[in-house]
């Protein structure tokens, strides 16, 4: 492809300046027009995600949170921007009621009576999106934010088409926003969803240009166009006035947390999974096996997947809290000796008993003393998110997932602003004895990895992902094609894949009814899914690569209905 040429079905490209891969075209676009005009894989980067924040209004948004992986090349070093969300000043471990009589979450915990921490005022933790993206272009960027945001400015202004897509999200969730009256004026035409065009055209657009001006005030001031003043008075002013306890007093207080990251190894790379502790375990576990003699194909292959898969959730959902609040092994879940203890006792005959036990790493903590209660596990879910990945040629690369949480999150629409808030509270576990149980300015567990890879002082990759906990299985999955296999990007991406978090087993239904069947006999709960438009069952992946020895770069992005990629 040439210079600026953009992929909207996901197929791979190649590049020599710089690469994008993205949820949507208009986003690979924006990467793509950073980097023409001089800017590094930072500024196509946040200029892909702010115009994501537009385009792809049900899965990520100036009032969401997300965090971003990134392999400096001046410094070789490995930078985890984590922008992810904190609960309000005034939240409280007893703030949720448990629903007795309600199904689990698929993250591990009980429902609330009314669902109040998944949409309406309550729902909203403080947002981190636009104050990580503003640190990452403020201290890794070329350009100015100003230029990064003209292209989410111009696709604000000129309104978003509704697709069929958005009119999925919009009656996946009709009552809710029914139920809330700016919402519904948005979402909704004489209390329907809006309409997606059809063969003769028409559709409807959702008018964006409120978002414009927050966008605008955030070119001028950066984040504190967002965090002081008008806007921060205005969200919380819906907030409070509606029974919820988001205030500018947190917004104000509201910071990014940037780390140099300590890399993990794997297969002879250094790799970052900006502070997701599932992914640093499961690769751990699988670090131990000699995937290679499998194949990418193999029932060995799939299985031992799935078992280190399931072991990393029943561990990090018994274990992990925010270490700045809550007593949690946190190095000790990450430690490859907790992960050669786990991977003793997975067994390549049989799959370890339904649920998955959690085990114990507090031994392996530096200091260890004894540790929570462990707490319930549940089947996988499908949620919000969207993702960006990009690399350069002077060898940054970076990842970024990006949310609201559920479709256009809480569904709290900000008068004057454009602004959907996240429903984040629901991440929390409800109950207050919960190592993750809500406190206030904790973050809650964040179990998505974001990843960057590197042999020695070159980056050699960087990946994030979309679906909820399934952003485990479609960025660990294209790591491990890649790094286990040498299979070639966008093969990688498109591979299929299973995902497990203690419980079922759910395959992709591509793979053959004989392997299947094997995995069931080795005790397997198999769960075949089929991934179509509308779904996102094994995650939606934006991945680039490089190859330090011609400096080639490639960008890749699946599934084909929902992704794009760009190269220069």
């Amino acid at each position: 492809m040439g210079a600026g040429d953009v992929a909207e079905s996901g197929r791979g490209v190649v590049g020599e300046r710089g690469v994008v891969a993205a949820g949507h075209a208009a986003e690979a676009e924006a990467g793509v027009q950073m980097l023409a005009a001089g800017g590094n894989a930072v500024d196509a980067l946040v200029a892909a995600a702010f115009t994501a924040f537009v385009v792809e209004p049900a899965s990520c948004g100036v009032g969401g949170y997300g965090r971003l992986a990134l392999f400096h090349a001046e410094s070789r070093r490995f930078v985890t921007i984590d922008h992810y969300v904190r609960a309000p000043r005034l939240a409280r471990p007893d703030m949720f009621e448990v629903d007795p009589g309600g199904a689990m979450m698929y993250y591990g915990w009980p429902r609330v009576v009314g669902r109040r921490n998944e949409w309406g005022h309550l729902a909203p933790a403080v947002p981190g999106a636009v104050a990580g993206l503003c640190a990452a272009q403020e201290r890794y960027g070329r350009l100015s934010l100003a230029q990064a945001l003209e292209p989410a400015i111009a696709a604000a202004e000129d309104g978003v088409p509704v697709t069929w897509n958005l009119v999925l999200a919009i009656s996946d969730r009709l009552e809710e926003i029914r139920a809330l009256p700016h919402a519904a004026d948005f979402l909704l035409r004489d209390g329907a969803p809006l309409q997606a065009p059809g063969l003769e055209g028409g559709g409807d657009r959702l008018d964006f240009s409120e978002l414009a001006g927050t966008l605008r005030r955030i070119a001028r001031q950066g984040a504190a166009g967002f965090y002081t003043g008008s806007v921060a008075e205005a969200i919380e002013r819906e907030v409070t006035e509606n029974g919820g306890i988001l205030s500018a007093a947190d917004l104000a207080g509201y910071r990014p947390v940037i780390v140099d990251e300590r890399p993990a190894a794997y297969r002879g790379h250094a790799y970052v999974t900006a502070r997701d502790p599932l992914g640093y375990e499961a690769l751990n576990i699988l670090e131990r096996f000699d995937l290679d003699r499998y194949g990418p194909d193999g029932v060995e292959f799939r299985h031992l997947v799935a078992e280190a898969f399931g072991h990393a959730f029943a561990d990090n959902m018994a274990h992990y809290g925010d270490p700045d609040f809550a007593r949690s092994p946190v190095e000790g879940l990450a430690s490859a000796a907790f992960a050669a203890e786990r991977a003793g006792q997975i067994r390549l005959d049989r799959a370890a008993p339904r649920p998955v036990a959690p085990g114990d790493p507090w031994p392996h903590e530096p200091e260890a003393t004894t540790g929570p209660d462990p707490v319930g596990l549940s089947s996988g879910g499908v949620s919000g998110t969207s993702q960006v990945a990009a690399a350069d040629r002077e060898g940054n690369v970076a990842a970024l997932i990006t949310s609201l949480s559920n479709a256009f999150g809480s569904l709290v629409l900000v008068p004057g602003t454009g602004i959907f808030l996240n429903d984040a509270m629901q991440n929390f576990d409800p109950r207050p004895e919960r190592a993750n149980g809500i406190g206030p300015g904790k973050m809650p567990i964040f179990a998505a990895p974001a990843l960057v890879a590197a042999r020695g002082d070159e980056a050699v990759l960087a990946a994030g992902g979309s679906g909820g906990y399934r952003i485990m299985s479609g960025v660990l999955h294209t790591v491990l094609h890649v790094l286990d296999f040498g299979l070639e990007l966008q093969a990688a991406v498109d591979a299929p894949r299973i995902h497990c978090q203690g419980d079922e087993t759910f395959v992709d239904a591509r793979i053959p009814a004989s392997a299947r069947a094997r995995l069931a006999e080795l005790g397997h709960d198999v769960v075949v899914q089929r991934d179509v438009p509308g779904t996102q069952y094994f995650g939606r992946v934006s991945a680039v690569g490089r190859e330090p020895r011609s400096g080639v770069l490639r960008a890749a992005a699946g599934p084909l209905w929902q992704s794009a990629v760009a190269a220069l």
